[in-house]
């Protein structure tokens, strides 16, 4: 396997940069999270039959033949990135333990002090990304209700909490401009309101991005990008020789590194065609790295602007999520086999395929039936079309209108050519494009009944339908029926028809990086429209 001998090679190579810049904490954090990448990249396989062994599996919904995958594959992934974090202690306080004699000035302007505090800070984020951990394990497991998982992560985030009020405590906010008349201030002070702002941002930092799935890659994709987005942030503030706020960066940089070379990792193991899943561990875990970069690193507005998508992905859902729609367990997408065209197209190529059939077969009568009990005898073709109504009809116009095309620039260099050899043409072409496994497999919005829903939620409905973020059925009286899933990835596809899964998941992927570019747009170009 290519992992295994990526892994022989780079591992020693690694070691050896650790040990040549272990008085580096950037570098050293840097070689750490590059064998923690490492180390994922070769376990998650070697853990499939394991968690397959102990009931941690299930059938990959989206795929023709449902294949068993194994799950909470996050857990590994999570458990390898707090060895690495825990590795990296004696590297980023290394200068502080050193045996390097200490001066009296220095020890005049306490410069050797062992930073208390910044321990304090590293520890109690790793206290509550364990916690976070736990609880998407134990979910995966044990299908907790949602009201623990509201209630678990507002617990885990009290240690981050204690050491933001400890160690920073403000909880002043700087007051837009156009609010300023109103408010007769420039900056209020929001005391404990502050607080519950935060931890609030952690419980829904937790929860976004297990909402946002259900097909393969996706949770993981998207926090690879809001991950590399922030760790741009903080690199082009410690590139500018800014002093102000480096060591939050820094402390930023120093989650953040190890959490992109294990998810990178696992990514290769989770996208399309996905080997196995992530589960709720790593979307929990995840979450909890965004928040606590977040509110220790003091950007928490930021990282609202990165988290747009999953924002719009919760209010869209929120009819669903508070039952004012019917919410089904689950709403991923359905998986159908067929054309990615209109039915009026459909409807036209089926009849270009029955008069070339009716003009395939006119020809072989005048020929005498030579061709009679040819494997590539029109009538047999036409039998195998006709037969095959599992079959893609995207995949037949793409083998008629090859084989027209041949027949065509034959017809015009060579007249005489024979008509055998134009259905042999045909047929080659037939089987060659359906040749493919997957060929014609799509995803389509799924929906939802609409009986019983509360008619505040068939209002909300109906405004989506107006604004044209919702497809709607309507019976022959106008009645609504029903209506896509209100999520996401259903949305993108009643916009889209049909996508396949790889397709839709770059689709998501590319609406998160499009919003990157947005947010730090909003923040660094149009903030000193609202704060000056």
């Amino acid at each position: 396997m290519i992992h295994k001998k990526v892994t022989l090679v780079s591992s020693p190579l690694l070691v050896a940069l650790l040990w040549q810049f272990r008085d580096e904490p950037l570098a050293a954090c840097t070689c750490i999270s590059g064998l923690a990448g490492l180390a994922t990249w070769c376990v998650v396989p070697g853990a499939v039959s394991i968690f397959k062994r102990a009931g941690l599996s299930g059938a990959d919904l989206a795929k023709p033949n449902q294949p068993v995958l194994a799950e909470s594959m996050g857990v590994v992934a999570a458990m390898i990135y707090l060895v690495a974090t825990f590795l990296f202690i004696p590297a980023q306080f290394r200068k502080w333990w050193s045996t390097q004699e200490q001066t009296e000035l220095d020890m005049t302007l306490n410069s050797f002090v062992f930073p208390y505090d910044r321990l304090g800070e590293y520890l109690s984020a790793l206290l509550s990304l364990q916690s976070m951990v736990f609880l998407g394990f134990a979910d995966d497991v044990l299908d907790l209700r949602w009201r623990f998982k509201l209630i678990l992560p507002t617990i885990a985030s009290v240690p981050i909490l204690i050491v933001y009020y400890i160690g920073y405590g403000v909880t002043h906010v700087v007051v837009p401009v156009f609010m300023r008349s109103w408010l007769d201030a420039h900056i209020v002070d929001l005391g404990m309101l502050y607080y519950v702002y935060i931890g609030m941002m952690a419980v829904f930092c937790t929860n976004a991005i297990n909402i946002l799935a259900g097909i393969n890659g996706v949770e993981v994709g998207q926090s690879i990008v809001i991950a590399l987005s922030i760790i741009a942030k903080d690199i082009a503030y410690i590139i500018s020789g800014n002093p102000d706020g480096e060591y939050y960066h820094l402390f930023t940089l120093y989650l953040l590194l190890p959490f992109v070379a294990v998810s990178c990792a696992l990514y290769y193991w989770n996208v399309y065609p996905a080997r196995v899943f992530v589960g709720d561990t790593y979307c929990y875990f995840s979450g909890m790295t965004f928040a606590v970069c977040g509110i220790l690193g003091h950007f928490s507005k930021t990282l609202m602007l990165l988290f747009i998508p999953q924002i719009f992905n919760f209010v869209y859902s929120a009819p669903q999520i508070f039952g004012l729609v019917p919410c089904p367990r689950h709403r991923l997408p359905k998986m159908v086999v067929g054309s990615p065209l209109s039915r009026k197209t459909v409807a036209r190529l089926q009849q270009e395929i029955d008069a070339e059939n009716s003009g395939a077969a006119s020809d072989a009568s005048s020929d005498g039936g030579s061709a009679t009990g040819d494997a590539s005898n029109p009538s047999i073709l036409s039998d195998k079309i006709s037969s095959d109504h599992h079959g893609t009809l995207f995949t037949l116009h793409k083998s008629i209108s090859t084989a027209m095309t041949s027949f065509a620039k034959a017809k015009a260099n060579k007249p005489k050519r024979s008509n055998s050899t134009l259905r042999r043409s045909r047929s080659q072409s037939l089987r060659a494009s359906g040749s493919s496994p997957n060929a014609g497999i799509y995803m389509v919005a799924s929906r939802t009944s609409l009986e019983g829903a509360k008619p505040l939620g068939l209002l909300i409905i109906k405004l989506y339908e107006h604004i044209g973020i919702a497809d709607i059925e309507r019976d022959d009286q106008g009645n609504i029926m029903t209506v896509n899933n209100l999520t996401l990835l259903n949305l993108v596809l009643v916009l889209c028809h049909r996508l396949t899964e790889s397709q839709l998941n770059n689709r998501i992927l590319l609406i998160q990086v499009l919003n990157s570019v947005l947010a730090f747009f909003i923040r660094y170009r149009l903030s000193h429209l609202f704060y000056f």
